[in-house]
């Protein structure tokens, strides 16, 4: 159990959290939301204890094994392999397999009592490393890194060989491998393509340890969790229910609270205008003095503000066009005349079609999307624009079409430098920026700031063909909801790209997939594409592209590594376990009878738990049993 009593945690004169209390138990999925900044990685670091609260007391059980993923990369060994990396997840096991080596070499030498020492230790040592899963981690971590969309050409490349992102998915699979008792993930769908998160989801499924979940994708959110905490403002509220729940009760109470402010607000103002009054009056003085008493006692409702109120994005109605925005006709890119990143690509957009590029990344929908734009010229094949079609472009990267270094006011005159200074503030100011505030850099603004000035530049000049890539990554919940209302209500084409399931199941009418240089059209919605895909699946398993070298399982990758070696160990591992079993198994009994042969009830709780934790490990170790005999099975 995770346990805060009142704790407090300031930075300068911003509180980030005021006596808070709460409990997590084991075994619990709590998502943990609020506005950015708020400090939601604040709690993690003081979990992890790499931060120490300016009040009140932290617990955590004793010895539990914490896994954390952070934001943020730290220095890492770039020579080292990915899989190498990835599979040195658990620090503990190195030290173990060094300590067997030595004491293999000690035996090797030894007689006698000194001998039956060593033989001793050995097993001890070997018990460990299997019940940490030693001979099965590098097969999870080849798992985890195809789940993540890592192709299985790329294990034996050096770690720092990978960009950032891509660093941040093996961070991610080495968290998720280390089976630790309590899961911190920070974020963890930042990086990841739309396969990649569904991965996840299915893996932290099966998790049962305590997860604790910083994330703004609410997929996630409603899949994962059963409990909601959120920290804003300072404070710290627990919500014992599903994320849904969650959303409808925080209303609910916003609006009791709105409703409980107004009655203290009238109260206080009819007492302040009998003070008034009567305040000069002797034959009143007593009454006078007993309210202002009544108003120094009476402790002032403050309602929260609202983080749902984010600044709505105006999409002004988009000029007519013809009835086909565009269209691309066996068209493909290469940028070496060797390697097609797309190539035969057919694709026709109608007006007011709304449409969601999915992939994994590096599949090229980055690529599509700048060949719709006009950003990049086809290799071959012909892109043609209806007649009369405006398009309003937003890259993935923000400083290609917005400087950061340029202010508010300058991104958005520059997009229409005929537009008098009157009319480019009234713009600004309907997408939320006010007076003086169109006078600040681009490189200052938060991402929901940076989103609002994107739509701002271009709807200067109103598109009728809206191109968005990845527009939710640096937005908070209630900044999506706000984005995802708009391009709903938008009555022009939009053709988008972004890892938020649930933002791309609620605007897009239609799917594009891309894979292996080539674009499928899903003439339907979000699921409508993955009842498709299943079907495919189901029908060619072996050649589905959902269990390719970009995900997981056990395949051919799978098989070719349990060599000859693998199956040797794997074969000890099974023996190793038989005898865990039957030692769990004697155990356990014994505790039952202790049960029963208990003064106090205090005792016999106490046998209980250790009967349950008996039980469990002995449920972990049929299961490895079962998994690993299956494995020998196949190969």
């Amino acid at each position: 159990m995770i346990s805060f009593k009142q704790v407090s945690m300031r930075y300068g004169p911003q509180i980030i959290m005021k006596d808070a209390s709460l409990q997590i138990q084991t075994g619990d999925h709590v998502g943990i939301v609020g506005p950015n900044g708020a400090g939601k990685s604040t709690l993690f670091s003081l979990i992890c204890s790499s931060l120490v609260p300016d009040e009140g007391v932290i617990q955590l059980p004793k010895n539990c094994q914490l896994g954390h993923l952070r934001q943020q990369l730290y220095g890492h060994h770039d020579d080292v392999l990915l899989l190498d990396y990835t599979s040195r997840a658990i620090p503990e096991l190195e030290q173990i397999d060094s300590d067997i080596s030595n004491v293999e070499k000690q035996m090797s030498t030894s007689k006698g009592v000194e001998r039956e020492k060593l033989v001793a230790r050995l097993g001890v040592l070997m018990d460990r490393f299997e019940h940490l899963g030693g001979y099965e981690l590098q097969t999870r971590a080849q798992e985890a890194l195809g789940g993540l969309g890592f192709s299985e050409d790329t294990f034996e490349k050096p770690f720092g060989s990978f960009s950032g992102g891509w660093q941040m998915r093996a961070e991610l699979a080495r968290a998720l491998i280390s089976q630790p008792d309590i899961l911190l993930l920070d974020e963890p769908s930042n990086y990841l393509d739309v396969p990649a998160v569904e991965w996840l989801q299915r893996f932290l499924k099966e998790y049962e340890g305590t997860l604790l979940l910083i994330s703004h994708d609410r997929y996630l959110l409603r899949s994962l969790t059963s409990s909601i905490l959120e920290i804003e403002q300072g404070l710290v509220t627990r919500y014992p229910v599903p994320y849904n729940r969650y959303v409808k009760e925080k209303e609910e109470r916003r609006l009791q609270l709105i409703a409980a402010k107004k009655n203290q607000d009238r109260k206080r103002e009819q007492i302040e205008r009998f003070t008034e009054r009567f305040r000069a009056k002797a034959s009143r003085a007593s009454q006078v003095q007993s309210r202002l008493k009544q108003l120094d006692k009476m402790e002032i409702i403050e309602v929260p503000q609202n983080s749902q109120s984010f600044s709505k994005i105006h999409m002004a109605s988009p000029p007519h066009c013809g009835s086909e925005v565009i269209a691309l006709e066996d068209a493909g890119l290469t940028y070496n005349q060797s390697h097609w990143v797309l190539r035969h690509v057919n694709l026709r957009i109608l007006r007011g079609e709304k449409i969601a590029v999915v992939g994994f990344n590096g599949m090229g929908k980055t690529t599509l999307l700048r060949l719709l734009a006009g950003a990049h010229d086809v290799s071959e094949g012909k892109r043609g624009l209806g007649h009369q079609v405006i398009i309003g472009y937003q890259s993935q990267d923000f400083s290609e079409t917005m400087p950061l270094e340029k202010t508010v006011y300058q991104i958005v005159h520059e997009a229409n430098l005929e537009m008098p200074e009157q009319k480019v503030r009234s713009l600004l100011g309907r997408f939320g920026f006010p007076g003086e505030m169109v006078q600040k850099a681009c490189k200052v603004l938060s991402g929901g700031e940076r989103i609002r000035l994107a739509f701002a530049r271009i709807f200067i000049q109103p598109p009728n063909f809206l191109i968005l890539d990845e527009p939710t990554t640096h937005l908070d919940i209630q900044g999506r909801r706000a984005l995802e209302q708009a391009v709903i209500d938008y009555e022009g084409a939009v053709c988008l790209v972004s890892h938020d399931i649930e933002f791309v199941s609620r605007v897009a009418q239609s799917i594009v997939s891309i894979a292996q240089g080539k674009a499928t059209r899903f003439h339907g919605d979000y699921d409508y594409y993955r009842e498709k895909v299943q079907e495919q699946e189901r029908q060619s398993p072996k050649h589905s592209p959902n269990t390719s070298q970009q995900t997981s399982g056990h395949s051919s990758q799978t098989r070719k590594e349990l060599s000859k070696q693998a199956v040797r160990k794997a074969k000890k591992m099974i023996d190793d376990l038989e005898k865990r079993i039957e030692k769990l198994e004697q155990k356990k009994i014994a505790l039952a009878g202790g049960i029963a042969t208990a003064s106090f009830h205090e005792e016999r709780q106490c046998i209980a738990e250790e009967v349950g934790a008996v039980e469990k490990e002995l449920q972990s170790c049929m299961h490895k049993w079962a998994k690993v005999s299956d494995e020998i099975i196949e190969y």
